[in-house]
């Protein structure tokens, strides 16, 4: 067996259908065919969408009794996995580019290449951010102040992408096949032998922060991790809302905590934890202002959830 992939499933709905039936459509049978298997870990769905994968011959439903969150499922699915690359694939996506045997020819190719990610494009056409350097203060103060969402408008990113053009992300253009710090895992692909050398996902993650933590740990083996923008895949997360998600939130922000607390100094910890702390109250006052309440409660959630 060639490729596993390893779909975790939560409330995924139609999308699930649709990411499994792109699989079936661009590596099934034909030129661009490969040997292939499908793995669904369903984290204790309530709206019915694992069906997709239950009804499906080719495909093999794992179902957890509980959420235990997206590492956990991730290992989960690579436990029963047989491929000698292991692809982590969101539900929220589909496969747009022919030709996966030529990108994992590509991939095996390079010795040292342990980790590889591929373009992300939003329902619109647009390129979505997903290869970076390691979260650090300065990216930290850029997520806590919702910088990203300014520096959207044209103007604003030139003059952030003069400044922070090496910083690859949504700084840089994702144009080119490059050695990066870690890729997001819409798309993770990794060999079977960097993820036995290196571990599976690190479970204390439960819904961020996982792949940057195993592209890390990818590389302290040795290996490089590898974006390649000549595969395409449709994501559709974010897409349809802004809402801000207490839940999501919360979670976002309480792994991040755990990744500076496992890979960064003590200063580096103090000093995120007091940008936390300054930074949800700015936010519940300023939303307040605004009279924006929904998003006002869901930071009140997120100061009275954090233990900062």
């Amino acid at each position: 067996m060639r490729l596993s992939i390893v779909i975790v499933n939560y409330n995924a709905g139609d999308l699930l259908e649709a990411c499994l039936a792109s699989i079936e459509q661009r590596l099934g049978e034909g030129s661009s065919a490969i040997e292939y298997e499908t793995i669904v870990v369903d984290n204790a769905s309530s709206d019915g969408s694992e069906r997709a994968a239950r009804i499906r011959k080719n495909v093999l439903l794992v179902s957890s009794q509980t959420n235990a969150g997206f590492a956990a499922g991730c290992n989960l699915g690579a436990e029963v996995s047989k491929g000698r690359f292991i692809l982590f694939l969101n539900p929220d996506t589909k496969i747009l580019s022919e030709g996966m045997e030529r990108l994992i020819d590509r991939f095996e190719s390079g010795k040292n290449e342990g980790a590889l990610g591929c373009q992300n494009l939003l329902p619109d056409g647009t390129v979505q951010s997903t290869a970076y350097t390691y979260p650090n203060l300065v990216t930290m103060f850029f997520f806590v102040f919702r910088m990203g969402e300014l520096a959207k408008r044209p103007a604003v990113k030139k003059i952030f992408s003069f400044f922070l053009g090496n910083i690859f992300g949504q700084f840089s253009q994702h144009d080119k096949r490059t050695a990066v710090d870690w890729v997001t895992g819409a798309f993770l692909m990794i060999k079977r032998e960097a993820w036995m050398k290196t571990g599976a996902f690190d479970e204390r993650f439960f819904l961020f922060c996982e792949e940057i933590d195993l592209c890390r740990r990818v590389k302290n083996a040795g290996y490089e991790v590898i974006f390649d923008p000549s595969y395409e895949i449709e994501h559709f997360v974010g897409f349809s809302s802004r809402k801000v998600k207490p839940f999501v939130l919360k979670e976002k922000f309480k792994s991040y905590l755990a990744y500076f607390e496992k890979h960064h100094s003590t200063f580096d910890n103090v000093m995120l934890k007091l940008m936390f702390f300054f930074g949800i109250r700015f936010w519940i006052i300023i939303f307040k202002i605004a009279g924006n309440a929904e998003s006002a409660s869901a930071y009140r959630e997120l100061r009275d959830g954090l233990d900062i």
